[in-house]
Formats: structure tokens, sequence, C-alpha cells
């Protein structure tokens, strides 16, 4: 006899006129197959039954259940059917109070015990208490998708979506798929005496708004609304957040004034399991300002200082503070505190990262030193990186060279376990990601020699012509992507052969060169984004394809698993091409990605983004499982900040900037060292440091100030001209053979035309009047010498 995997549990069906016949007999004798009790809930007002009728062949069903009178506490399951039932029910007499069935609704929610299942129209019944569903994924009607996204919710395109104790479904016709994944969830749950629930003691964080705070007891709102009670003890500290090089301050003597209503707070505490709940007390809370909706790090000069003190701390790291720029003692490998590693291996895209930190932490202070260190390096990778085939007139760029026992040994192809013995695109993406930011501020005219050839091997070796996008891949010796050698590479293409070009040099070039080709290669890679990478099956994009776009599941690590940071990384940049060539398809992803993320890759309760999940849930399975652990990566948190922070400051709205706030209080709270200097690589769930491995270091193949960087001079561009309409100023020193037209064009990065002029020009330290103020470009004079340029940029008054 099959078992009845509901034996014992109830589910109640809420009941109006213009019921969807099939789906509710499919309810009634599906739930009954099982074994559950089913009952059919109405307002019965004051009557013993009500008789309704159904929406397609109007047949009478009578019910005598009152939701008035419904007991929760009985209840294992709450339906909100499809039809008009929903809208029916959320009528009531007085505009100011509830209908009772938003009521239970409401109720339920309050209970994670019960599922909640709500199909097709039944969202309605949501939308007077809205905070139940805000920040919540969920399916509905196409119909509802505005509704949904006005309630907070987050709409995903799936016929059955599953968050925590809410089930939604699209429509009617989806009704047995719907039940199915509620009778799964049920059942999967095993008698309350056999359940395993944890009733140790522990330590964790909890991020979120200050809702109130009276005898001692902070009330907090999670940053997806969930409410948290936190004690404080004769014990607990505070502190202010605090940028690189800033003494401690201490917060402990302001509680009273600091814990009020919306201000922002970390609090590290102790979770102690007593009477069947947890009571959690207060060690350590971080303010993020003085005041609701003030943070450290939106000061005007929080991100230029924390660039320059990066600066100095890689400079000192390789160089010595004020010693000789020798990148023949350059190394990659950096210890926790800046000390060099025994290793010899000078990679270029290290170098080069590097150079990119360099050039923008100049443009930001203007510090000169920050500009001779980015030009040494420019150097040193042309003369030892570079190779410069005559024959097929390309560039490309070694993977590094070994500077053991004072020799050179030129490495041609990776030496990484990925990509070895191969030339990667992504190698020699990155490998223009320094000199082409140095390009921008000097203009020299071998920079760009070197760029224009590299993107000549690209288009020869690395394009797909036929079907468009870059090979991942080209094998050393006939520079082929299709040759046996590169085994799980052959004939690939990723995220990074297609993407990266576009935040590691293409919008900088661009930027530079304002050159009409290099905006058609961005929409070329942009368009194929769109195209290819979102997918039915995963609301998370798909990140490897074989060379006819068909997805590539089985390649070394990233199997069928999604990089939270990616997804993060399209929303942004499909933002910034949107000043460049916009398309309505680019916002819409960037707009869709920004509005799942948080339920898909951010952590609610302790703030911070993660790392690789699983792309596709397992059976019985609705939260994607962490692909090795739940560690935070420093350059996922720069990806979600910069997204957000420009889908607010382009007409995103307050949901985007809270977004970007929570993101930047992570990062400035948990992710700068202030003992040894730098940024962390990665930090725990709760924001302590991981100091374990190639995870300690503060440079590696992948951190060599370049992410950092880049986030302390682009969230400066965006807070400052985009969220806090304030001017900027940057520096730049163009050489005198510098810029073929002699134009200088200071955009900081793509922005809307019309949104920001540039209001005036220094030029050595004097008023210099040849520029362009709605171009943002200055006519450079003939010198024989290079000359600094101050542009003053400044938002256009509305």
């Amino acid at each position: 006899m099959r078992e009845k995997r509901l034996a014992g549990r109830t589910v109640a069906i809420l009941m109006e006129s213009d019921f969807v016949e099939q789906e509710l007999h499919y309810y009634q004798r599906r739930f009954t197959e099982e074994g559950a009790r089913v009952e059919f809930l109405t307002r019965l007002w004051g009557q013993d039954s009500l008789t309704f009728h159904g929406h397609e062949y109007k047949e009478p069903f009578t019910v005598t259940g009152d939701l008035e009178s419904a007991d929760l506490s009985a209840i294992d399951m709450l339906i909100v059917p499809s039809g008009m039932v929903s809208d029916r029910l959320r009528y009531s007499e007085d505009v100011h109070e509830l209908a009772p069935a938003v009521r239970l609704l409401k109720e339920a929610f309050g209970d994670p015990r019960i599922i909640k299942g709500v199909i097709c129209h039944g969202l309605w019944l949501a939308a007077p208490i809205a905070e139940v569903v805000k920040g919540r994924r969920v399916t509905c009607h196409n119909n509802l998708v505005g509704d949904v996204h006005n309630m907070g919710a987050l709409y995903t395109d799936q016929d059955v979506v599953v968050d925590r104790d809410l089930v939604t479904g699209r429509t009617a016709e989806h009704c047995a798929a719907f039940a199915r994944m509620i009778i799964d969830l049920v059942a999967a749950g095993r008698p309350a005496e056999t359940v395993y629930r944890p009733d140790f003691t522990f330590s964790d964080l909890v991020a979120g708004y200050v809702t109130g705070f009276e005898r001692g007891e902070i009330s907090l709102r999670t940053n997806d609304g969930r409410p948290v009670r936190v004690r404080l003890t004769s014990t607990t500290s505070a502190e202010f957040a605090r940028n690189l090089s800033e003494p401690y301050l201490d917060a402990s003597a302001h509680l009273e004034q600091l814990l009020t209503p919306g201000n922002y707070v970390f609090v590290k505490g102790i979770f102690y399991y007593e009477n069947g709940s947890y009571t959690v007390e207060a060690k350590a809370l971080t303010f993020l300002g003085r005041q609701p909706g003030q943070y450290a790090f939106e000061q005007p000069d929080w991100w230029v200082k924390q660039i320059h003190e990066l600066g100095r701390f890689y400079r000192r790291a390789q160089f010595g503070d004020d010693g000789p720029i020798d990148y023949a003692a350059y190394r990659t490998m950096l210890r926790l505190g800046g000390e060099k590693a025994d290793q010899h291996v000078q990679e270029t895209d290290t170098i080069s990262r590097m150079v990119y930190g360099m050039s923008s932490a100049y443009m930001l202070t203007g510090d000169e030193d920050f500009l001779e260190v980015a030009e040494q390096g420019a150097a040193y990778l042309r003369r030892h990186m570079r190779f410069v085939d005559r024959d097929e007139d390309v560039v490309y760029w070694y993977h590094g060279i070994d500077v053991r026992d004072g020799g050179e040994r030129k490495l041609f192809t990776s030496e990484f376990g990925d990509d070895y013995d191969a030339i990667p695109m992504y190698e020699q993406i990155y490998a223009l990601a320094g000199p082409t930011q140095l390009y921008r501020l000097t203009g020299d005219p071998r920079i760009l020699s070197d760029i224009e050839g590299t993107l000549r091997l690209f288009a020869k070796f690395f394009h797909d012509p036929e079907r468009g996008g870059y090979f991942s891949h080209i094998d050393p010796i006939l520079l082929s992507p299709h040759h046996e050698a590169l085994g799980p590479n052959r004939s690939r293409k990723n995220w990074n052969s297609v993407g990266d070009h576009a935040p590691a040099y293409l919008i900088n070039l661009f930027l530079a060169t304002g050159d009409e080709r290099h905006a058609a290669m961005l929409e070329e890679t942009f368009d194929l984004i769109v195209r290819h990478m979102p997918r039915k099956d995963s609301p998370y994009v798909q990140e490897r394809f074989h060379a006819d776009w068909t997805p590539d599941t089985t390649w070394h690590w990233q199997q069928d698993r999604a990089v939270v940071g990616h997804n993060l990384k399209i929303a942004w940049n499909l933002m910034r091409m949107m000043s460049i060539r916009p398309k309505d398809r680019y916002r819409a992803l960037a707009t869709e990605i920004g509005e799942k993320m948080p339920a898909l890759g951010s952590d609610p309760q302790r703030g911070g983004w993660y790392d690789v999940v699983e792309r596709r849930l397992a059976p019985g399975q609705h939260v994607h499982r962490f692909v090795w652990h739940d560690r935070k990566a420093w350059w996922q948190q720069e990806q979600a900040i910069l997204a957000y922070q420009i889908l607010a400051g382009l007409g995103g709205g307050e949901e985007f900037l809270r977004r970007a706030r929570e993101s930047a209080a992570f990062y400035s709270a948990f992710f700068l060292d202030h003992d040894e200097g730098g940024i962390y690589f990665n930090v725990l769930a709760d924001g302590h440091p991981y100091l374990l491995g190639t995870e300690r270091f503060k440079g590696s193949h992948s951190m060599s100030m370049c992410h950092a960087a880049e986030l302390c001079f682009l969230a400066t561009v965006y807070q400052r001209l985009l969220l806090d309409r304030e001017p900027l100023t940057l520096w730049f020193r163009p050489r005198p053979d510098g810029f073929a037209d002699r134009v200088l064009r200071v955009a900081p990065d793509a922005l809307p035309p019309g949104r920001v002029r540039l209001a005036w020009v220094e030029l050595d330290g004097s008023p210099y009047q040849l520029f362009d103020a709605e171009a943002m470009t200055v006519k450079l004079p003939d010198s024989a010498s290079p000359v600094t340029v101050r542009a003053h940029l400044a938002p256009v008054e509305d």
C-alpha cells in the first residue's frame, strides 16, 4: 500500500467565487491521496455556509469553513488559489482595516511552520501586507509582475519558486507542480521529536536596522526584513567603522544616541539556547554612522583616502617607502604584512593590475609617486613580458617571467592548472588592464600601439567570426582555439573571454580614445551576454559554453555552478553600456539581476556576498548549495557595491541604493586590515578574516591592488557624481607626444550624456580655457614636456 506522506496534516484552501474548477478539484484529490485533511475556508459573513461558482463552468462549490475563526495552530499548509479568489477576499468594508483573509495570511507568514502556497493571481491577497513578501523570490501570472515589483518581491521567471516557507506558482496550469512542491516540502520534515534542532551556544553576526531600543534590548530588522532582538551586557563594546590608517574610535559611551530607529549596525554576539529559543547577547557593535542614513563610506574623501593608503601599502611592499622603483625586485606573492614570499615568478597580469591601481590612485590624488610606479610598471611589461609577432602583426603577452637566481626565463604559456600550456584569453585581457588605465592619463603612443596589436591578436586568433564571441584559449603553436592539445579548453567560450573585455580595459579604452570601433566591440560582447548567458534552467547566468553556445556543464571546477560576483559584474557593466550604446534589453537584464541577486547570493542575516553556488536545485532543495564554503571574497563585494551604486544612480530607486549601502557597509566593516594595511582576500561568513593558505596573502594572481583600487575609483565617481550630485576633481599627465589628436578625454567612466559636465580645467597650476564642457574633453597645447591637468567635473543641474 502506498505511503500517505501527509497523514495527520491539514491543508487549508481559501475560497471565493470565480475559482478555477480544475485547480480546486486537483488539490482536493491530490492532498487527500497523500493523507492530508483538506479544509476550504472563506469569509462566511455570519452564515453557516456559502456557495460559490467557478470561473469557467460556473460549477457550484459550497464552503462551511469560516476563515475568521480558523485556528492556524491546526493548519500545516495554507493555499491561496488562482482565479479571482484573492481579489474578492481582500475586500474590506473599512478601508483603514485589513480584510479578515489578509489578516489570516499575515498571521500565517508570522509562523514559519506553516507552508504558504500562493499561485497565479493569489499574490493580490498579499498586496496590503507587502512586507511579508518583500525581498523574497516569487513567481506569478504575467499580469502581476508589475504588482510583485511594487511589493518589493523578487520576480523569478520559473513555474514554481520556493523561498523558505513560501511556495509560489505561475498559473493554474502549473497547479500540479505547485502542489507537488508543497507536498515534498511538508513530507521532507520529520516528526518534531526527531528533527535536528541546534541547541548549543555559538557566536555569530547580525546586520540590521535598529527598530527600537528599550531597557538594554535592541530590536533589529535584518537586510531581508526579519526581526531580531539583542540584549546588551556589561561587557558590550561599540566602535565606529573606520578607514585604512584611521585610529580606533570607541562608541560604547554613546549607545543611547546611536541606537535610534533606522541606524544600521553590525552586532557580533553570543547565541544562547534557552526555553526553546535563542537569546542573543551582544559583545561588539559596529556603527557605520552617527545617525540614520549616515554612512562613513559616503564621506566625500572616504574612497580617495583608501586608495591612497592602498597605493602606499603596495609601494612599500614592492619597493620600500621611498626607495627606487625597480621592478626587477617585484614579486607576485606578498604575505599578510606585505613581505615578499619565496616565489620567483613575476606574473604579467599582477604587474598590469598594479599599474591599473597606481594609475587610478594618481587620477584621484595627484600623487606623483603613484604615477611613477605605474609608468615604470608599464615600461617593465613592455620590455620583459611583451612579444611582438611581426609576421602576424600582433602582440601577445607572456604569462610571466621566472627571475630565479638573477636570470630571466620567459613563460610563454600559462602556468595555472586550469589553463596550463595554453594561451588563455583571460591573461591577455588583463595584460591590458593597467596599460590602458595609464594611457588615459598620459596618452603614451607606445601603450596604444601595444593595445592595438593585442586587439589584432584577439580578432585574428580568438574571435569566432561565425557564431560570435571569443574563444577562451588558443594553443601556443598554431594559435588555434580548436587544437586537441587544449583538452577541456578546446573550442570553448566563457564569461571571461567574452565579458571581461569591458571592465578590464575596453570601456577605459573607449573613454580614452572615443573610437567607435571599441564601442562596436563592446556592443558585440554585450549583445552576446544578453542573448546567451541568461537561461531558464536557473536564476543564475550560464558562464561556460561550447563553440556553438550550448552550455558546457562539465568543465573542471565550474561544472554547472555560478559565481555570484560574475552575475553582479554583468549587471554593473550592462548599466555602464547604457551610456555608450543603450538598449532596453541591457537595462532589463541588469535590473532583473539586481532585483533577484540579494535572495540568491547575499547573506540576509550578516550582510555581504557569497562566492560559488550550484546553479540548480536538487530534488527537494529550495536553497542553492555552496560549492565549497560560505566564505566571502573581497572582489565579489566590489561587484555588488558598484552594481547597486550604478543601478541606483541611473534611476533604479531606493531599493538599489539600500543594497549598495549594505554591501559597502559589510566591506568597510570587515575587509580593511587595520593592523597590517591593505585588504583581506576572504572573510568568514561572520566577517572574521580567513587567514589560511594562499588566502592570507595580500599579493597573488588575482590580488594586486586592481579590484580594491577599481572599487575606490569608481565608488568615488558613482557616489559623488551620480548619487550625491557633488563635483569631483581628477588628475592627468599627458605626454608631449600623447594623444595623436591632442585631445584629452576626462570622463571618469561611462556616464549618461548630459548628467555631468567639465566645469573648469587647470594646466600646470594655471586656469586653462581650451576645453569642451559637454564633451568633457581638453584641447592640449603643444609642449616639450608632460603637463599636469586638473579636470573639475560637476553634475548638471536638473
